[in-house]
């Protein structure tokens, strides 16, 4: 034993040793790799809680199709494996009911470098992953607001046409990615980036990383960096969409050749409680086009897959529908150059030649750059497929030059409704045009976009391309071999210089996709319908159809063409005795209808779920799914819809009319003594910011303790943030000329009654608006708009007993008790018993109840007196009821037997309580 001891001393030793060892190292790489000092630059970026996220923790849910979204190739969470972050969301449609639509897919990027040919994959192998640097971790921002890794209230990410797209008020807007650099050089960290969506994840991974070469030795990478952006919805119009927005620059030193870009998709639909996945999924590929409401075609190319269970399949049809990608201006006389080059399905067990799925770089490739697409998969062949859709060539990618690429993942009920979710889609991505440089020069003609000289490489010759084009008509593969008359080809005179230096013009690079886009079909010689396209347009007025007119010379993709709802309110819950207080926020008040500039607020409506039993397989955090949700109550404001405009010619009443009064409340801590004085030195700090560079208020002391000096005036009251934001919230500031008024917040309060104590129950609160339609010279309500679906933003509580007082102890004694007592199986499925996740271990609960009102210490023990785990309780604001999940502090269910627990109240005027409770498993 003795010499077993020294040799387990000595290991240890050595262990320690390594441990400084790897300490020092890391220490020292750290001071190699160190950024400036801080006193050179005006902030630190926010230290991210990790590089590869692997938890599962990141998932796109705004809308109904919840997706998984990681930083190292992978989009979904492989959800039939034993991983880390399996149990999240993969593509759950709707979310919460634990339906499945997607394995895994990942972006695929292939092309030539010094003639070797490499292909690099996000999914099967992980060949895009995150550097060493803690920067290249995930990035969330929701409603504008970056979320995690870090919370940023004051970091804004507004796009146009909101006129607060420039955030930082510099002139530029969207200059500054959302990844923890500060990208313009400025001095700022993500001051001004564009959120994508209601709710965007966005993350940088690299093809090169020291790991992709370890894990995968056959991989040979093209030296790029992929900007992956995903983003979700939470209008009902486009809830079941979810944005794949790719950047991906060459960041090799030469050039790569022919290069072309896809999505590789496996799915394996089915409901995660099915115990394997099944071979029975069908797929295939839609091409053609698809009318708006607005008469103007859509180019719709959406690869697809659904379930083909003989039994009960799900009904769902998921596809990735490519939307848009960077110019390539030498590949301009090729048709069909735009859009998905081919479809390729790969059936499981097969050899490469045989529609197996390709293994090798070699093999990848050729099926990238193929020219054909496969057929829809037979309904008698239902298989375990996977599906890859690529466009391309792009046949130079210069040093430092960046192919843009768009996709979207979208799912229907059916073919038809998929269908048309993926024409809202092209809708969404296509966005609208704008006028920011103010000049009628750009953007004229149908002159959408800016090509420099250099853009292509020279001529045999050496001149430079691009004076073989002519402006109006550079895509020619339409226009015949004559076919316009007159209009001269670029010329030196014709071109301008770049903020950059460089000498560029703007020209009509989609003349045959505004054709394609005005009759639904492809403009050629053949057809005739490239004679008449340069006054095609002008006879329909279909100004929508063309890009680049009116002066629009920039594309803002990802943009609302409908009507939008008005934000969710901030909500907070406080449970109590069989209730539940809702508190909320007036945000939605405020916000101006998107496209008429007028506030059409209508009604404020409080949503309820309770008894709902989250399914297998679905995280913790993730919400009811939308059927679910039941309206307790709506408070609207009192309006008429005018004379002329309703079914008769009185003023009808929109809504209830109830009016917002009965529920408007008063925070108590503006009357509270304590905080005297609180309101004035609030008022003056408000009004000293006649710029309104504020939007939330900062802390009163910096991280490194030292007071900051513009609030020095709230240091007193510095213990309670929470009472400051409340004083700042509620302050106007007012709005005379050259000042920024400030909004003074109003609040609300609903309570919720008649509920079961200790079972979970989620809320939320939806604004709506209503329509407006131009009456006597204004806008005027008529009828009801829309709103954002409560499932979209909600939180969750559990209904309590009051806490005991000190008089009720001396009345009727102690009477703390454990619900359920004995604990069983079955006492605990009947008790809110969830399936266990990651945040979740047990899915189980037991409640101490009528625990005093004070805060204290709940000590649970076994028999023989070892002590098993202890749960800090405040009874002075979380009420007489504490949950615990019947984990040891060791993390493990506890075992059956007997159990005794001790609650030490930190209030002289409890006593200590000891009882028992028993556990049959």
């Amino acid at each position: 034993m003795g010499s077993l001891s020294r040799e387990t001393t000595a290991a240890q030793t050595r262990l320690l040793l390594a441990l400084l060892a790897l300490l020092v190292v890391s220490w020292i790489v750290a001071v190699v790799r160190a950024e400036p000092p801080p006193e050179l630059r005006e902030e630190e970026p926010d230290a991210p809680d990790g590089i590869h996220v692997l938890d599962g923790s990141y998932v796109v849910n705004a809308g109904r199709l919840h997706v998984n979204v990681t930083n190292h190739g992978l989009i979904g969470s492989h959800y039939s494996a034993f991983l880390p972050y399996s149990n999240a969301p993969s593509a759950q449609w709707p979310g919460g009911t634990g339906d499945e639509y997607l394995f895994g897919a990942g972006l695929w990027i292939g092309g030539k470098v010094n003639g070797q040919i490499a292909v690099t994959t996000g999914q099967p192998e992980r060949e895009l992953r995150p550097s060493d640097d803690i920067i290249d971790t995930i990035y969330e921002s929701r409603q504008k607001r970056i979320t995690r890794p870090v919370y940023h209230d004051d970091k804004t990410g507004h796009r146009l046409p909101d006129g607060t797209a420039d955030d930082d008020r510099d002139g530029k807007t969207d200059e500054d990615r959302l990844n923890g650099l500060d990208d313009d050089g400025d001095g700022l960290i993500d001051e001004d980036y564009g959120q994508i969506g209601d709710q965007m994840l966005t993350c940088t991974m690299r093809d090169d990383t020291r790991l992709a070469r370890e894990l995968y030795s056959a991989h040979r990478p093209l030296g790029v960096r992929v900007i992956q952006r995903v983003a979700g919805w939470q209008d009902e119009a486009y809830e079941d969409i979810i944005a794949l927005d790719f950047e991906i620059k060459n960041e090799n030193f030469t050039e790569l050749q022919d290069v072309y870009v896809g999505m590789y998709v496996d799915c394996d639909i089915q409901n995660r409680s099915e115990a394997a996945t099944q071979p029975d999924d069908l797929t295939g590929y839609f091409d053609g086009a698809v009318r708006d409401e607005w008469d103007v075609f859509h180019r719709i190319q959406v690869g697809w897959m659904s379930d083909a269970h003989p039994s009960d399949p799900l009904p769902g049809v998921l596809g990735i529908v490519m939307l848009d990608h960077t110019t390539d201006f030498s590949q301009l006389s090729a048709p069909h150059i735009a859009g998905v080059r081919t479809y390729q399905r790969f059936t499981t067990g097969a050899a490469v030649y045989q529609g197996g799925e390709p293994l090798s770089d070699n093999d990848r490739y050729a099926v990238m750059s193929s020219s054909r697409n496969d057929l829809d998969a037979r309904l008698d062949k239902s298989d375990d497929y996977r599906f890859l859709v690529s466009s391309g060539p792009f046949p130079h990618v210069l040093p430092g030059r960046t192919i843009h690429y768009r996709l979207a993942m979208v799912i229907g009920n059916g073919m038809d409704d998929m269908l048309r979710t993926a024409l809202r889609a092209s809708i969404l991505q296509r966005g609208r045009w704008f006028n920011l440089d103010w000049s009628w020069d750009t953007g004229s003609g149908g002159a959408e976009t800016k090509i420099c000289l250099g853009d292509l490489p020279k001529l045999p010759d050496g001149t430079d391309p691009l004076f073989k084009y002519r402006a109006r008509f550079m895509d020619e593969y339409c226009t015949g071999s004559d076919p316009v008359f007159g209009v001269p080809r670029l010329s030196k005179e014709a071109m301008f210089e770049d903020e950059d230096g460089r000498t560029c013009a703007y020209v009509n690079a989609d003349n045959c996709e505004e054709c394609f886009r005005a009759v639904g079909r492809e403009c050629t010689e053949l057809n005739g319908l490239y004679w008449t396209m340069g006054s095609y347009f002008n006879s329909l007025n279909r100004y929508l159809i063309g890009t680049g007119t009116w002066g629009r010379e920039h594309r803002e993709a990802w943009v609302y063409s409908g009507e939008v709802p008005p934000p969710m309110p901030h909500i907070r819950l406080v449970p109590g005795n069989r209730k539940v207080d809702i508190y909320w926020d007036d945000i939605a008040e405020f916000e101006p209808d998107y496209h008429r500039g007028v506030v059409d607020f209508e009604s404020y409506r409080v949503w309820r779920v309770a008894g709902w039993r989250r399914p297998e397989g679905v995280a913790s955090d993730q919400p009811p799914p939308p059927h679910l949700w039941s309206m307790v109550s709506e408070w609207d404001i009192r309006n008429f819809i005018p004379p002329g405009l309703a079914f008769n010619l009185l003023e009808q009443p929109l809504g209830q009319n109830t009016g917002l009064e009965p529920v408007v409340y008063t925070p108590v801590s503006l009357s509270d003594p304590e905080f005297a004085g609180l309101a004035e030195a609030m008022r003056q700090l408000v009004e000293d910011d006649t710029e309104g560079r504020m939007e939330t208020l900062p802390p009163v002391y910096n991280r490194d303790g030292s007071p900051n000096p513009d609030l020095v005036p709230l240091q007193p009251w510095a213990y309670a943030p929470a009472v400051l934001d409340t004083f700042f919230a509620v302050t106007p500031r007012s709005g005379v000329p050259g000042v920024v008024p400030k909004h003074a917040s109003r609040f609300y309060r609903y309570t919720d009654t008649g509920l079961a104590n200790g079972f979970r129950i989620y809320h939320a609160v939806t604004a709506r608006d209503h329509n407006l339609v131009w009456h006597d010279e204004k806008w005027q309500p008529n009828g009801f708009g829309v709103e954002i679906p409560p499932s979209n933003s909600y939180e969750s509580s559990h209904p309590r007993f009051d806490a005991q007082t000190p008089e009720q102890r001396q009345q009727v004694g102690a009477n703390i008790y454990v619900y359920p007592n004995p604990v069983t199986r079955e006492s605990v499925a009947e008790f809110d018993q969830q399936f266990p996740t990651l945040l979740d271990a047990t899915g189980s609960q037991i409640a101490f109840t009528n625990l005093p009102a004070a805060h204290s210490t709940i000590s649970v023990f076994t028999a023989s007196g070892d002590l098993v785990n202890t749960i800090d309780h405040d009874g002075l604001n979380n009420g007489g009821t504490a949950l615990w999940n019947v984990m040891s502090r060791n993390g493990q269910e506890i075992v059956s037997g007997i159990y005794l627990y001790t609650v030490q109240t930190h209030d002289s005027r409890f006593d200590d309580f000891v009882g028992r409770f028993v556990i049959i498993w």
